[in-house]
């Protein structure tokens, strides 16, 4: 009896050598784990349920017709407009530091453990190792912490409506949402190439996160080049209200161009890093 013994060549290119193989181990590590289910369930009932909470208990109340409730075009339109900035305004923060909670340790928990340097004794390009992470990690985050609860508090909006919410301008929303989340992904990824410490990236990102707000308000310039300003434009945007051209491309080309600043920096880093 004799088997096939020839061995089928492997094309890939060499920087990207091995990549294959590590986005199975990372999905692996998201489906073979509790981590799929339980975001898969938290973040829907949180950001839904804090979406069908002011919904649900604005309409028990009958809202009088202030002036703020006849610009927004009435009682319906006014509650919705306040389920819109919780899910935005609200999710999208809530949601930030989510991604800065499940990714922090990607790097390092495998390079203190010796993982990482394990694997990078197999034929896997570095530059593969850490575009595997944020490809796999960014596919299961945007789904179960974004598209999931957007889908849910999508019907829950039609819901109130009594008819379909205008979907573009939703998705446009959602679209900033996604935009600001893969920024806090990134930079967590670079920090993770600089820093050995847990503390280290969870204080920076969490700091930056909640301190950048109050930085913005002395400092009105970084108004267009950081991205704390994406959760009231995401919530502008899905409620079809008209966004100034200035204060809507500045900051998302800025968001946009610093992800791939933050992806260029950990390549760098991870490529001249000892261990």
């Amino acid at each position: 009896m004799t088997a096939n013994m020839d061995f089928v060549r492997v094309e890939e290119k060499p920087g990207l050598r091995g990549l294959s193989n590590l986005i199975y181990k990372e999905n692996s590590a998201w489906w073979r784990t509790r981590r799929w289910w339980i975001n898969a369930l938290i973040w829907p009932l949180i950001l839904g349920g804090l979406v069908a909470n002011m919904l649900l208990v604005s309409s028990a109340f009958n809202l009088e017709l202030t002036d703020e409730v006849i610009a927004a075009g009435g009682r319906t339109a006014y509650v919705i407009s306040l389920g819109l900035s919780v899910f935005f305004e609200f999710g999208i923060q809530a949601i930030a530091i989510g991604i800065i909670i499940l990714a922090h340790d990607l790097l390092i928990s495998e390079k203190q453990n010796g993982v990482a340097e394990w694997i990078l004794t197999k034929p896997v390009s570095r530059w593969a190792y850490i575009l595997s992470k944020l490809t796999v990690n960014a596919a299961f985050i945007l789904l179960f912490l974004i598209v999931i609860p957007a889908i849910v508090t999508y019907s829950l909006l039609s819901l109130k409506l009594g008819a379909l919410f205008p979907i573009l301008p939703f998705i446009y929303g959602v679209s900033v949402m996604i935009l600001h989340s893969l920024f806090y992904l990134t930079f967590v990824m670079m920090l993770g190439t600089i820093f050995n410490s847990r503390s280290a990236i969870l204080g920076i990102a969490l700091g930056f996160l909640l301190g950048s707000s109050l930085v913005m308000g002395l400092i009105k310039p970084l108004l267009y080049v950081l991205p704390t300003s994406l959760p009231k434009i995401a919530a502008s945007v899905a409620n079809n209200l008209p966004v100034p051209a200035h204060l809507l491309w500045p900051p998302l080309v800025a968001t946009l161009i610093w992800c791939l600043v933050f992806m260029f920096v950990a390549r760098y880093k991870f490529e001249r890093s000892e261990f």
